[in-house]
């Protein structure tokens, strides 16, 4: 266990918030997840936690979600909790859909004997207290992203250093969210190969316009529209257009 310098400590040194800032900006130019689990690493560091996980996730559908992970800590962990798919269980993501605002791991309820079971594991991992940031996403989408720091020590978040530490720790995580989106946003449009026209259809489709309404918008026949919408679908792996804008959407394409 690494010795305790208290998070008040932490937070009073000089510079410390804009060294923390200084190592966030530096995700706006991070080119691939190695880059980004640096900027992690170094941030976490900097604000005194033993060990980082961020966790992006999107609604792929009504049956499954995509999930994304940058781990500045033991990877021993996270293959763990895939081997057991704790997703639906995990009481810190629970929070994180719910919630906003960022809040100490003592302070979220572990209730069943599953939930008691994948907090241990994480305490076993670095997380022994842990600070849990939602990096939630604006208008009707399903995508979200959570920022775990971890502490060996109970009790290192509880100081008066915290609410110095809360605003830093709450940029961080939407600054590694807008990277992980961007970065799957782009992943989607290559892989399905959507091309400008594919997205305004998606757009009209996403507002809720009808097969003629849009062929009206941009002068061609319905049937061009729907036969257009049928092999978009085809390339996105979705059953109708309304998936196919939904999906656009949670991933940020539109």
């Amino acid at each position: 266990m690494t010795p305790l310098v208290p998070l008040a400590r932490v937070v009073a040194a000089d510079s410390f918030a804009a060294r923390v800032v200084a190592i966030t900006a530096r995700l706006a130019t991070a080119i691939d997840e190695a880059e980004a689990v640096g900027v992690l690493h170094q941030a976490a560091a900097t604000m005194g936690a033993d060990a980082a996980a961020f966790v992006s996730f999107v609604r792929d559908d009504d049956a499954h979600d995509t999930f994304r992970f940058l781990l500045a800590c033991d990877p021993v962990w996270c293959a763990e909790y895939e081997r057991r798919a704790w997703y639906a269980l995990d009481p810190w993501l629970a929070y994180a859909r719910a919630h906003t605002e960022p809040v100490r791991s003592a302070d979220v309820p572990a209730e069943a004997g599953v939930q008691r079971e994948i907090v241990e594991l994480a305490r076993r991992h670095g997380f022994s207290d842990a600070l849990i940031v939602p990096a939630p996403a604006s208008g009707m989408v399903t995508r979200l992203g959570v920022l775990c720091l971890g502490s060996e020590h109970e009790g290192f978040f509880g100081d008066e250093g915290y609410a110095i530490l809360k605003p830093l720790a709450r940029s961080l995580a939407m600054e590694l969210h807008a990277w992980w989106i961007e970065r799957i946003k782009r992943e989607l449009a290559r892989a399905a190969q959507l091309t400008e026209e594919d997205l305004l259809l998606l757009r009209h489709e996403r507002q809720g316009r009808g097969t003629k309404a849009i062929a009206s918008e941009l002068a061609a026949s319905p049937n061009a529209i729907n036969s257009r919408f049928q092999r978009m679908n085809a390339r996105l792996g979705v059953p109708n257009r309304k998936a196919a804008a939904q999906l656009a959407a949670e991933y940020g394409l539109i």
